[in-house]
């Protein structure tokens, strides 16, 4: 299943700057995904997800001095969980564990530059990505 990049930003009543192709397709994947400094680690192993994800999404990476905002959004199907990670472990690059149901979807939104990933069923870790500039530090795209 496949939507369009406009549709999924109407949905979520984000415009965008006018950069980015809206009647783009936006397909529905379930590997690994990459978006800007956010990676979708697949994790079957992992325990599921329980915190609902509300009908406004949930910001799991916040602007502070730029529009690097990354949030999750769930509509279609049933409903979709993240738990945000709480521990501050593995360097603070853990953002949390996303459960996507059989039949559901959810989108993860950075409409500034990226668009939007659809994450299929199954469960995800969240993470933030690293470079090395003389010390460790979280990479802001």
């Amino acid at each position: 299943m496949t939507t369009t990049l406009g549709s999924i930003l109407d949905r979520a009543g984000i415009g965008t700057l006018g950069v980015l192709d809206i009647q783009i397709d936006v397909p529905i994947l379930t590997g690994a995904q990459r978006q800007g400094d956010v990676i979708v680690l697949p994790r079957p192993n992992r325990a599921t997800a329980t915190t609902p994800i509300p009908a406004a999404g949930v910001r799991v990476v916040r602007a502070e001095a730029s529009a690097n905002t990354h949030s999750i959004m769930s509509w279609d199907g049933p409903g979709c969980f993240f738990d945000a990670d709480q521990t501050g472990g593995n360097a603070d690059l853990t953002l949390g564990t996303l459960t996507v149901p059989p039949g559901g979807s959810a989108y993860l939104l950075h409409t500034e530059e990226h668009g939007a990933n659809g994450i299929g069923p199954g469960t995800y870790e969240l993470r933030r990505q690293r470079e090395f500039a003389g010390e460790w530090r979280q990479v802001a795209d």
